[in-house]
């Protein structure tokens, strides 16, 4: 339930595939185009904010940058201020800390990644408690936490119906679960855009020819690998993480607008809100044109940057 891919993925297992099917050459000379080639300026890549996938200390700077567009969301349902709030899939909590900076309360993550956990735990320890979850359990007594929210998790749920039925069950009545996440058909949906960075690669080709695609771009001697694909120790690429397809497809549940909606009418919260959030163009200043379009049935699937949903515990 981590924020990142380097949290989730395993370092790659077995042999490289070879490229050599059609759609497979195909994507293979997309990607290569946007990466070094004569559409490169249109690279999600560059585009993307911070130089977020050069370091780790830029990556973590670039999610903090979103913490006041989170908190403008999160603030019509109540403040956080005097309350018990949990972030599922909080990875290392820098998104927690940089919220406890703006408000005070009793600041709790969750997450499946123990290394993320034990990073927190070592640099936030003293202000945020850190508890080991599992894909469909978090390890807290019954109506015992105010709000529980999500940022860019509910895509790496593998068991989304049962850890949100668990927020149910540790939420007191009238508490309140805020979910902001990105769903499958968005243009990065993929989460491949450091390496396979032209935007709905995953609607025109299958997830495994991207991957494999990935395995060999990785291993070419002009990638630059992002910033959790080296090792911060030795500086050395890791092994290839785009080889293993199964655990990218634990990492990715692959969820919809429409999958999602079908999970929360089996749930017992009430639907406060529900938003599709078109696009702000930080990055494209052109994207702001199809806002609009993030509201059209079938349409907001492809066109919505993310969908943010507020869900109340019937009191």
């Amino acid at each position: 339930m981590s924020h990142s891919v380097q949290q989730q993925a395993a370092a790659g297992v077995g042999t490289r595939p070879a490229v050599n099917r059609l759609p497979e050459r195909l994507c293979r000379g997309v990607a290569r185009s946007f990466m070094n080639g004569s559409l490169a300026r249109f690279s999600l890549r560059r585009r993307a904010l911070g130089d977020r996938f050069e370091s780790q200390e830029k990556y973590v700077q670039d999610r903090i940058s979103n913490v006041e567009t989170y908190q403008q969301l999160f603030s019509e349902f109540g403040a956080f201020s005097g309350k018990t709030v949990l972030e599922l899939g909080c990875s290392s909590g820098y998104l927690l800390a940089a919220l406890l900076e703006r408000e005070r309360f009793r600041a709790l993550g969750a997450d499946t990644d123990a290394q993320a956990l034990a990073r927190g735990h070592a640099e936030y320890g003293g202000r945020i408690v850190f508890l080991p979850s599992t894909p469909s359990s978090i390890p807290l007594p019954d109506a015992s936490v105010d709000v529980i929210y999500t940022v860019d998790t509910v895509e790496h749920l593998s068991q989304p119906r049962d850890i949100l039925a668990d927020c149910h069950r540790i939420l007191r009545p009238g508490g309140m679960l805020l979910s902001h996440f990105t769903p499958w058909f968005g243009p990065w949906g993929s989460h491949l855009e450091d390496i396979i960075s032209f935007p709905w690669a995953h609607v025109v080709f299958s997830m495994d020819t991207l991957l494999n695609v990935a395995a060999d771009l990785y291993d070419s001697e002009d990638y630059v690998p992002a910033c959790y694909w080296v090792d911060s120790e030795t500086g050395a690429r890791r092994p290839n993480p785009y080889v293993d397809h199964e655990r990218w497809r634990e990492f990715l549940n692959q969820i919809t607008i429409r999958q999602f909606v079908r999970i929360l009418r089996t749930l017992p919260f009430h639907v406060v809100q529900f938003r599709r959030l078109g696009f702000g163009g930080r990055a494209y200043r052109w994207a702001r044109g199809l806002r609009a379009l993030a509201q059209v049935p079938l349409l907001d699937e492809f066109l919505c940057s993310a969908v943010f949903c507020a869900l109340q515990k019937p009191r």
